[in-house]
């Protein structure tokens, strides 16, 4: 496509600015490099005319092999604005990689951070893009940069193997290289702590888990076995969750990213589970925050003693008409999802910015994840959102590309003939920001939006998975096969007593009924006290109060309720002291005998 005809076909206020800029090698020149370079950082617009004009790339990319060294830093701040996963493919196709190798050989530092810049936006932002950048001169350059005086490049250099390292196809091939292995735990052990760090995390997204673990002076998995934290979800019922939680570190004097080396939830139980796993707060700092967290995003006054109120009738109405019906009803969601978002952000922000999630490896924790459900697939699926990567060897799930659409879907971890058992991971990243992972574990229809990155959507994990236990279980296997489970920890939010439906069987409750069987949490019970008893070494405490007083919305703000549930729970934990001791004695030995 000639710049002319496109520029001039778009409406865009810059296009004719943009056409007679692209138009001859002037471009070349610095001011006008740095002009590009700065309409296309400051606005999504630009970039998107820009981005959308083959010739103007090419030009761009051509810049690459300028000699004057601020043309060169001008274009590699645009391409790398560029790079985001809406323009890569393009860059890849005006074969953006040959430059790219030549500049990687430039003795100069300002030359080596401005192109590895570009290199590691580009391979981060898609998987098919990173496995076409991947080659053995490309690994050679950024090895050799490895060693590299100045420790900006040595950093970037790290990181944009770590970023290659996400395409599993290139993990495949990077996990077998002894000698990356063995530069990359010599760089973890460096004076300079931005290299040190992204060292780490290149150890991290390779799976290499137990080298990590080395590097940071990480403790290990206890030699009485693996210590399991599961927590279901609930909404605002959370808030027995947190009493639970509060009892368990006053028995024992710890608290529980000391307790326990791998921490799981859905929904709620993923804000907590984020919290405690990775942000290391205190029960009592999390009762504060989560009570915050209610008053804010669910400010908005609840209908009292009305069944239609409720999200299982909303959910009912979806099951009897259309979604499309079902949306105008509801107008898309009772709550603003925005307020809830800014509130993750704050939680999850560290002095450094924003973490992903496989970031967080490197900081001596325990491993954590968060159940969501994939509603952008048929059939939906769970999705496991981790602070970790899956040791070297072990299966994952297989990415399959559509070929009618074009786009490319997440398998299922029963994609494909199956024979015998195996274990096989689910659906999931360790590449979204914690913020977002907590976002689409809570997406509870009717209450909030669904979640969407721009690529996939989730929808609340509870609608698959309430209570995430047998998901831990699978993750422990498959994170630490040789090492048994010595003691499982799972907290509910509290439960209703089984009683009559009100009003007899009706047909129309079908849909209703389905809903509550989704999202009960009393499936994965059932299933683990018919398994659990083949496996005795494997001690086992549920705690989830049943009693009417845990009859509560999700969204329920009335503090006198709130009092209620929490009396209903101290009620529980009263009744049950001796099974709290028993758990915590449980949680201790491993400290005790160390």
């Amino acid at each position: 496509m000639e710049n002319s005809s496109y520029f001039v076909a778009s409406k865009h206020r810059l296009s004719t600015f943009f056409s007679l800029i692209f138009r001859s090698p002037t471009s070349y020149h610095p001011l006008l490099a740095s002009a590009v370079s700065k309409l296309i950082m400051q606005d999504p617009g630009n970039r998107l005319l820009v981005g959308k004009d083959e010739k103007s790339v090419r030009q761009l990319i051509r810049m690459l092999n300028s000699d004057n060294r601020r043309s060169v830093e001008q274009a590699c701040s645009s391409l790398s604005n560029l790079a985001g996963n809406l323009h890569s493919e393009l860059l890849i196709k005006c074969d953006i990689m040959q430059p790219i190798e030549h500049v990687l050989r430039s003795p100069s530092p300002e030359d080596l951070v401005s192109v590895l810049q570009v290199v590691v936006t580009l391979a981060f932002g898609s998987d098919t893009v990173a496995h076409k950048m991947l080659s053995k001169d490309i690994m050679k350059s950024l090895e050799i940069l490895f060693g590299h005086k100045n420790p900006e490049v040595q950093r970037l250099a790290l990181l944009a193997v770590g970023n290659l390292a996400f395409c599993r196809e290139n993990h495949n091939i990077l996990v077998t290289s002894e000698n990356l292995r063995e530069l990359l735990m010599r760089l973890t052990a460096t004076p300079e702590p931005r290299v040190n760090k992204a060292a780490a995390r290149a150890l991290a997204i390779l799976g290499e888990n137990e080298s990590l673990r080395r590097a940071i002076k990480g403790r290990q998995v206890p030699k009485t076995g693996i210590r399991i934290l599961s927590l279901d979800g609930g909404g605002m019922k959370g808030l027995a969750t947190v009493q639970i939680l509060q009892e368990i570190e006053r028995g024992t004097g710890k608290r529980m990213h000391e307790l326990f080396d791998l921490i799981c939830g859905t929904s709620t139980g993923g804000i907590f589970a984020s919290a405690l796993g990775i942000k290391l707060m205190s029960s009592d700092q999390l009762e504060e925050i989560y009570r915050n967290l209610g008053k804010v995003v669910f400010s908005e006054p609840v209908q009292k003693k009305n069944e239609a109120a409720t999200w299982k009738h909303k959910l009912d109405q979806l099951y009897k008409s259309s979604s499309q019906s079902f949306r105008v009803v509801a107008k898309g969601s009772k709550h603003n999802a925005e307020k809830l978002e800014k509130l993750l952000q704050d939680m999850c922000a560290d002095e450094d910015g924003e973490d992903i999630l496989i970031e967080t490896a490197v900081k001596n924790i325990p491993k954590v994840f968060l159940v969501s459900t994939l509603a952008s697939v048929t059939p939906a699926q769970p999705f496991i959102f981790r602070n970790y990567q899956y040791p070297v060897g072990k299966p994952e799930v297989p990415i399959a590309t559509s070929k009618s659409s074009g786009t490319t879907m997440l398998g299922s971890p029963t994609t494909g003939t199956q024979v015998g058992c195996k274990r096989s991971a689910f659906v999931g990243s360790c590449k979204h920001l914690l913020w977002e992972a907590i976002r689409a574990s809570c997406a509870a229809p009717y209450y909030l939006d669904d979640f969407s990155d721009g690529v996939y959507r989730w929808l609340d994990g509870a609608l698959l998975a309430n209570n995430p236990t047998i998901f831990s279980i699978r993750e422990a296997q498959l994170l630490w096969p040789d090492t048994k489970i010595d003691c499982i920890v799972s907290i509910g939010s509290g439960s209703l007593p089984t009683k009559a439906r009100k009003g007899g069987w009706r047909y129309l409750d079908a849909g209703q009924v389905l809903i509550e069987s989704a999202c009960s949490v009393d499936h994965a019970e059932e299933a683990l006290r018919t398994l659990l008893p083949m496996h005795p070494e494997i001690h086992y405490f549920r705690f989830n109060p049943v009693d009417e007083r845990c009859d509560m919305e999700l969204d329920e703000t009335d503090p006198t309720i709130w009092v209620e549930l929490e009396a209903a729970t101290k009620d529980y934990i009263d009744n049950n002291s001796e099974t709290f001791k028993d758990a915590c004695e449980r949680l201790l030995a491993p400290i005790k005998n160390a």
